[in-house]
């Protein structure tokens, strides 16, 4: 199987480096990952800006009435689960820490930190890595999304039935040593990209693809 890091090169080749995204602190980066989740780049960002515009900060998140949550982030896909599990999710923090930080996170291992954030209400792999890599935390964590997770399993990399928090556990130990936070986020940024604009679901563009040669799904057809 073709080394992870050839397929860095090829797609930032393809693509051009991806970025530059806005950097979140952790808890808002939480909050983010948690009203994001089978939503629209646009809509979860409309929402979370939202939420800062009519609570000011996450501490009034925390304390609002369920149902103002709701109204807010109403737009996004199941906002009638994800309201109560933000809630919930900065009530267990501040429970934990006494207050709404995350910054204890800074000294624990990736593993242990990933391990922390999944018992939060709604947290999964995908929020508890992107929580972990994309904001100041810039721990080496590998964001896999839905689209991620296609290209992954077309690839031949993992099975057509594996889920986000089993590839993770697959795919991490074939990162390249040495890689950075930084190079983590951009190689996730590529994968995306491609699911996105070729690997797309259902119907995928593979004469398009700078990776169709080496991919077990492209060499088939």
């Amino acid at each position: 199987m073709r080394e992870l890091a050839d397929i860095h090169q090829r797609l930032e080749q393809h693509f051009g480096r991806q970025g530059p995204y806005r950097e979140l602190d952790p808890i808002s980066q939480l909050v983010m990952g948690l009203i994001g989740g089978k939503t629209r780049g646009d809509v979860s960002l409309s929402a979370f800006e939202a939420l800062v515009a009519r609570f000011g900060h996450w501490e009034a998140v925390r304390d609002a009435h369920v149902a103002e949550i709701y109204e807010v982030i109403r737009g996004v896909t199941f906002a009638e689960l994800k309201a109560p599990r933000l809630k919930a999710s900065l009530l267990a923090v501040t429970r934990t820490y006494g207050a709404l930080t995350l910054s204890p996170l800074e000294d624990m291992a990736v593993e242990d930190a990933l391990a922390w954030l999944e018992r939060l209400p709604g947290v999964g792999r995908k929020v508890a890595a992107a929580t972990l890599n994309l904001s100041t935390l810039r721990k080496a964590a590998l964001v896999i999304d839905s689209h991620h997770l296609r290209v992954l399993q077309r690839l031949g990399y993992v099975g057509s039935r594996t889920g986000i928090a089993q590839a993770y556990d697959l795919v991490m130990p074939l990162m390249p040593q040495g890689w950075t936070a930084m190079d983590f986020d951009y190689h996730h940024q590529f994968m995306k990209v491609l699911g996105q604009d070729i690997c797309r679901n259902g119907s995928p563009i593979c004469e398009r693809c700078p990776l169709r040669d080496i991919c077990a799904t492209g060499l088939r057809d």
